[in-house]
C-alpha cells in the first residue's frame, strides 16, 4: 500500500492493469538500457516531471522504483547514471537543492522562460545524447527533442497525441484512479516490474537544510512545531474565513505546547503576515524558503496541517502526521500519500442551518473546526 488512507481499498487498478497487459509483449526499458549502455550509450536520463508540486510528489513512488531498477543495470554495466530533473519550477524545484547522487541536475522553466527548446537539446545531446528521456508531462519541447536527437530510449505521456515520438506510452490524464496509479503501467513497461513503492521526502535526498536557519532567525527556540500550509490558488480549497480558522487553531496548538510556523508561497505572503501577527509566538516564514527549505521544515515538524495545495503532499511525503483540510477535491484520486497521512472535509450540507461562511459554498471546508483538526493530528502524533 502507498498510504494509510481510507480510500486506499478503493483504488481501480483495472484500466493500468489492462495497459500493462497490452504492453506485455513489448521490449522491457531495462532489456534496452543494458543494451544501450553496453554499446557504450552515454549514462544520461532525463526525467520531464508535472507541473505542479502535489503532482511531481505523486510522482515520485514511479521515479524510485525507476531508479532503484535502472541503478542495478547501469551498475552491471560498471558505470553509473546521471539523472537530470526537468519541470515547471512550481513543482520540479523541489529538486533543485537535491543531493548529486539523487539528481545530479535540475533544469526548471518558469513564465515561459527556461523552457527546452528542440533544436538546443538537439545541439547540447550532440556530444553526450542521454540513454533515455521520459517525459511525465505534455511537454511538447523535450518530446521532440528527444526524437530528433534519437535518444534511444524515449517514453512519455499520449494524452497530447504524441504517441509516435516515443518507445513506451502512458495515459496519465483523467483517468478514475489515483494519480500515483497513473504512471504504473510506464513503470513496467520500463522496469518489467510492478513495484512501485512510496518514496520518502527528506533532507538527505531534497536538500533544504537552510530552512531551519531560517526559523531560527524568525525567533524558534527548538521547541516543536507545525507547519501550517494555508495558502492554495483555488478558491474552494481554502479554509473560510481564514483569517478567523487559522488564528483560532494556531492558538489551540499554543496551548498544547506546539510553535505555530506559517508557510507559503511568495503571493501569499500578506496573508501570512496578517496570520502570524493574530497569533503572537507563532513564525512566519511565508515566502521566505525555497520549496526543499520548506519540506525540510515539515521534516523535522511534530505535525503539518495545510489545505488541499502542493505542501499538504511534501508533508505527508515527509512521514510526519498530516492532515489535510480538504474543501473540493475527489479524494480517491488525490489522498495525500504518507503513513501517517488523512483527509478531513466538512458536511456536505450544513447542519447549524447557517449559510455558508464566507460566502464560499463550493467547497465545505468552511464547515470543518479547529478543534476538529486538532484533535486528528493529535490522534495522529500519538499513533
Amino acid at each position: 500500500m502507498l498510504n494509510s488512507g481510507p480510500d486506499q481499498s478503493t483504488f481501480n487498478r483495472g484500466q493500468a492493469m489492462s495497459t500493462m497487459e497490452e504492453r506485455a509483449l513489448a521490449r522491457c526499458g531495462s532489456e534496452s538500457l543494458r543494451e544501450e549502455l553496453g554499446k557504450g550509450a552515454s549514462p544520461e536520463v532525463w526525467v520531464r516531471f508535472p507541473r505542479q508540486l502535489g503532482d511531481v510528489v505523486f510522482a515520485l513512488p514511479f521515479f524510485g522504483s525507476l531508479q532503484r531498477e535502472w541503478n542495478q543495470v547501469a551498475l552491471e554495466a560498471q558505470v553509473r547514471l546521471r539523472w537530470v530533473a526537468v519541470g515547471h519550477a512550481i513543482g520540479a524545484a523541489l529538486f533543485s537543492e537535491a543531493n548529486p547522487d539523487y539528481i545530479a541536475e535540475s533544469l526548471t522553466e518558469s513564465g515561459g522562460r527556461g523552457k527546452p527548446d528542440p533544436l538546443q537539446l538537439r545541439r547540447r545531446w550532440r556530444e553526450n545524447r542521454p540513454v533515455a528521456v521520459i517525459n511525465l508531462s505534455q511537454s511538447v519541447r523535450l518530446a521532440l527533442g528527444a526524437w530528433l536527437a534519437r535518444v534511444p530510449i524515449r517514453a512519455g505521456d499520449v494524452n497530447n497525441h504524441l504517441g509516435f515520438l516515443y518507445h513506451h506510452q502512458f495515459t496519465y490524464r483523467d483517468l478514475p484512479v489515483p494519480i500515483v496509479e497513473r504512471f504504473r503501467p510506464l513503470l513496467v513497461q520500463l522496469t518489467g516490474k510492478d513495484d512501485l513503492r512510496w518514496e520518502p521526502v527528506t533532507p538527505d535526498r531534497f536538500g533544504g537544510l537552510g530552512g531551519r536557519a531560517k526559523l531560527a532567525a524568525a525567533g524558534w527556540g527548538g521547541e516543536p512545531y507545525v507547519t501550517l500550509g494555508f495558502g492554495t490558488r483555488g478558491d474552494p480549497k481554502r479554509w473560510f474565513p481564514e483569517e478567523e480558522k487559522w488564528p483560532a487553531l494556531a492558538r489551540l496548538l499554543q496551548a498544547r505546547g506546539l510553535a505555530p510556523v506559517w508557510l507559503g508561497g511568495p503571493d501569499e505572503r500578506d496573508l501570512g503576515r496578517r496570520l502570524c501577527a493574530a497569533v503572537p509566538g507563532s513564525f512566519d516564514l511565508t515566502g521566505q524558503t525555497t520549496i526543499p527549505e520548506a519540506c525540510a521544515l515539515q521534516h523535522g515538524a511534530a505535525g503539518i496541517i495545510a489545505v488541499d495545495t502542493g505542501l499538504v503532499h511534501t508533508g505527508a511525503a515527509t512521514g510526519r502526521p498530516t492532515v489535510m483540510i480538504n474543501g473540493v477535491s475527489p479524494e480517491p484520486l488525490i489522498y495525500p500519500l504518507g503513513p501517517l497521512a488523512i483527509s478531513v472535509r466538512g458536511a456536505f450540507l450544513d447542519t447549524d442551518g447557517r449559510p455558508g461562511e464566507g460566502g464560499q459554498t463550493a467547497g465545505t471546508a468552511h464547515r470543518i473546526r479547529p478543534e476538529r483538526v486538532l484533535n486528528l493530528l493529535l490522534a495522529l502524533m500519538a499513533e
